[in-house]
């Protein structure tokens, strides 16, 4: 008899630990089911494709005011470095290159230097000459396009819209073609 309510206990206790592990599954499941009708997938660089870019404020470094109100119009490229990331600056080349390109097109390009442990010398040499700059501790405009990942690239369609948004530093995929 005593086997027998040992083997009922360890059943039930069984049976509660998968109960609570398939809660968990179900919550997580649940939430990237509502990120990605919000147009945010798993691994995203933050707001997706069709969200609204909130409103924000920030100066370049040659003391220029960038507000969403700027996109307003025209197609924008807004690149998201970090100086503590390790893959920022090797890729930067690559977003000066693509930031060229796209300036042919018409597209206006904006880089943002987050600043962290580290200074944005290196990074703002590698951008500044091709591209406008926004060099931020607090991140207003990073916290604006909700990123998550460093380095981060957007496109804003003339709407102030995300058009698209990719974690290489390429024109980011579903971006439209120059009319």
């Amino acid at each position: 008899m005593a086997v027998l309510v040992a083997a009922v206990v360890l059943l039930g206790g069984l049976v509660l630990v998968n109960l609570l592990l398939t809660g968990a599954v179900i919550r997580r499941l649940r939430k990237t089911t509502e990120e990605s009708r919000a147009g945010r997938l798993p691994g995203s660089p933050g707001l997706g494709v069709g969200a609204e870019v909130p409103a924000f404020s920030a100066l370049t470094v040659t003391d220029t005011k960038v507000t969403r109100d700027d996109f307003a119009g025209e197609r924008t490229l807004v690149g998201f470095f970090s100086t503590d990331c390790p893959h920022c600056l090797p890729k930067a080349p690559a977003f000066v290159a693509t930031a060229r390109d796209a300036a042919a097109d018409g597209v206006r390009v904006l880089a943002v230097v987050v600043e962290g442990e580290r200074r944005p010398a290196e990074l703002l040499a590698a951008l500044t000459d091709e591209v406008s700059v926004v060099v931020e501790g607090g991140g207003a405009m990073a916290d604006a396009f909700e990123v998550r990942a460093f380095p981060s690239f957007f496109l804003v369609g003339p709407d102030g819209t995300v058009a698209g948004s990719s974690l290489k530093p390429e024109l980011p995929a579903g971006a439209p073609t120059p009319a």
